[in-house]
């Protein structure tokens, strides 16, 4: 009597089954980063300027308030979220965001990009839209941008300045693609 040959016994494994669709998801990213690469050579790989948006609409800045200055950066424990997930402001002030893209164990690149009021819902799912725009750095075109920075490779750094003309949450994220589910947070103004 013999035992089975180990290449007779067929096993079933989740991995067998995920291994396929993961790698034709990252195949088709790649692909799809080539194909801007070739259509536009390397410039495509840099973010341009936006040089025919309009700058975003402020209030004068209140003469009373102080400028309100905020580093963030991805967060240490989870590197795919910010370390600063609320801002406080007031209607008026001027704020200055340093967005710092320093994390040594996940390398990804980021941005800082502020909506308008009452935009958290649709900005999201614009930023989830975003996997398109490599040649625009990631930043979808919408009037409900206010202010953002341009998308930073590890160890980058860009500060940007903005005045909150009116109470309510502003929201913000990154919109490098996938990120927005969890890098997020809201600039609340009173």
């Amino acid at each position: 009597m013999s035992a089975p040959s180990p290449s007779s016994e067929k096993s079933f494994s989740i991995w067998s089954t995920l291994n396929p669709v993961i790698g034709t998801i990252m195949g088709g990213v790649v692909l799809l980063w080539v194909a801007a690469f070739v259509v536009k050579g390397m410039g495509s790989l840099r973010p341009k300027p936006m040089a025919d948006s309009p700058p975003p609409a402020a209030a004068a800045p209140a003469a009373d308030l102080p400028l309100l200055e905020i580093t963030i950066k991805p967060d240490a424990a989870n590197p795919l979220a910010y370390d600063t997930k609320s801002i406080s402001a007031k209607a008026g002030q001027k704020v200055k965001v340093t967005f710092n893209n320093t994390h040594p164990t996940l390398p990804q690149p980021h941005n800082f990009v502020l909506g308008k009021v009452g935009t958290k819902d649709k900005m999201m799912t614009i930023a989830m839209s975003a996997i398109t725009l490599v040649d625009k750095g990631y930043i979808p075109d919408s009037p409900d941008i206010l202010a953002h920075t341009n998308l930073l490779q590890p160890g980058q750094t860009e500060s940007i300045e903005f005045t909150l003309p009116a109470a309510g949450e502003y929201p913000y994220f990154c919109t490098f693609p996938g990120h927005v589910a969890i890098m997020n947070g809201i600039v609340t103004v009173e």
